[in-house]
């Protein structure tokens, strides 16, 4: 992928500005490399990572930049650590887009 790229202890967040298609939707994908554990581990992070995502997009509104596409990878910390950490982790990167 031929993108910027965000990393934190948490997660890395790849994005790319999209073409002229799907200006207003939201692209976004969150991943978790099969190397983090076995599957159902791998999905909680993902749930994880969704929702806090999810509420990190309601709480900057305005803000958040839909004319890029995402791609958010989850690190091993994530699973331990709290939901409102993430979230706010999540919203000071995606503002600094």
């Amino acid at each position: 992928m031929s993108a910027n790229k965000i990393s934190t202890e948490y997660f890395t967040i790849y994005y790319q500005k999209k073409g002229s298609e799907k200006k207003n939707e939201i692209l976004l994908s969150c991943v978790s490399a099969k190397k983090l554990g076995n599957a159902a581990y791998r999905n909680k992070l993902k749930r994880k990572l969704k929702n806090a995502t999810r509420e990190a997009i309601k709480d900057l509104k305005i803000k958040f930049k839909t004319n890029y596409k995402y791609a958010i990878f989850a690190k091993q910390k994530i699973y331990n650590t709290e939901f409102k950490k993430i979230v706010k982790e999540l919203k000071f990167k995606l503002l600094e887009i």
